[in-house]
């Protein structure tokens, strides 16, 4: 393959998939990373247990791109025929591997789990194709080169594949684009403005630039990519820094910025931390409780949400709040909204209380969950400044 046409595509095997029970995942995971090393990937395409559709899905990615992944299929029943539609494909015979067939019988013993003569489906392979060792399964990938094409092999379970990915797949895959034939992508979230308008602002912008430009919505957030080759990126610094000035009122994050997780890499330098929602109706919990867990083995840690209607305004709810919490080195309170909009946040530490007001981001009622979402990244993200720069101090 070229450098600069590295192309891919992601083909996901699975009834399970088609019939909407499960979320192809995997393929986001893997486009991700792809996309990373500077491959291009062009396609996505899912397809039933059925080994003729397999076969002809193969044939009709194999036409367009140089790298096919496959995911799924693997297991040991039945209706698990991608390796069959593989071998079919390229003309080759499936032979065993009897080093797969100890992986297999290790693997299940392991667990204490009896071998299924069953799992000997398994251990099959196109004559010709590298074994990829699954550390983290019974079925073994693999990786096959045919007709002018790479191909991928892999299993459905997403543990799995990223197994794979760090054993096998990273190291020989990472070396495939240079790195100034890689594509850069900039990204900006912001929180307050709709997609059109933001439009409106930035295509003037980038107009006679060479550079990809995509949106997205997700609630609260709507996102920006601008995306260029590596070996452009001087060219375009200044354009970069141009949106970013224009964004700036909007803007909650740029890049791969993890404010939640940065938020929680401060409150872990504390010994007991206190986290009370009244405003959002639980989007802050949910947006924090995967780090906070890990760091309450060694912490004091509550969050608490409060779904009813606050009593009092947000200014006064978030004072009390602050005070009934005084075993706490550090506590967190946001509530709101008020009818006229507002909402306050606060955190007590080292005995002082600090208090901020805000405007909510989206007035109209038809927004309220938008809202709520939009509240629980602001606070987070205007407590993760003001503790930052105590640390600082």
């Amino acid at each position: 393959m070229t450098h600069a046409t590295a192309t891919a595509a992601i083909l996901a095997v699975g009834s399970e998939l088609l019939a909407g029970q499960i979320v192809n995942g995997n393929a986001a995971w893997l486009s991700t990373r792809l996309g990373d090393l500077g491959l291009v990937v062009t396609n996505h395409l899912t397809v039933d247990d059925i080994e003729a559709d397999i076969v002809a899905a193969i044939a009709q990615l194999t036409s367009k791109i140089d790298v096919l992944f496959i995911t799924g299929g693997l297991g040991p029943t039945s209706d698990d025929l991608t390796r069959n539609a593989v071998a079919q494909w390229a003309g080759l015979p499936l032979i065993f591997d009897p080093d797969s067939w100890e992986h297999v019988k290790a693997q299940l013993t392991r667990v204490g789990v009896a071998v299924p003569e069953a799992n000997r489906q398994q251990c099959f392979f196109p004559t010709g194709a590298q074994i990829l060792t699954n550390s983290a399964g019974t079925a073994n990938g693999f990786r096959l080169s045919a007709k002018g094409k790479e191909i991928w092999v892999l299993p459905g379970p997403p543990r799995e594949i990223e197994a794979l990915w760090q054993d096998h797949m990273h190291g020989e895959l990472e070396g495939r684009v240079p790195p100034r034939d890689r594509k850069i992508t900039k990204m900006w979230r912001m929180i307050g403005k709709g997609e059109s308008h933001l439009a409106e602002l930035v295509t003037p912008v980038v107009h006679g630039h060479d550079v990809g430009l995509a949106y997205r919505v997700h609630a609260p957030y709507v996102e920006l990519k601008v995306s260029f080759p590596a070996s452009d990126k001087a060219r375009h610094a200044a354009l970069c820094d141009q949106l970013t000035t224009l964004l700036r009122p909007w803007l909650f994050e740029t890049d791969k910025e993890d404010t939640p997780s940065q938020l929680v890499a401060l409150l872990a330098t504390y010994p007991s931390v206190a986290v009370i929602d009244m405003a959002t109706h639980g989007h802050l919990a949910a947006m924090l409780t995967d780090q906070l867990r890990e760091i309450a083995a060694t912490r004091d840690i509550l969050v608490q949400t409060q779904w009813r209607a606050a009593q009092k305004s947000p200014k006064d709810a978030v004072t009390d709040a602050l005070d009934k919490a005084p075993r706490f080195a550090l506590v967190l309170a946001v509530a709101g909204v008020d009818a006229s909009g507002n909402w306050t946040l606060g955190w007590r530490v080292g005995g002082q209380s600090f208090l901020a007001e805000y405007a909510a981001p989206f007035k109209h009622t038809v927004h309220r969950s938008r809202t709520l979402k939009a509240i629980a990244a602001l606070a987070a993200k205007s407590w993760h400044a003001a503790l930052s720069a105590a640390a600082s101090q």
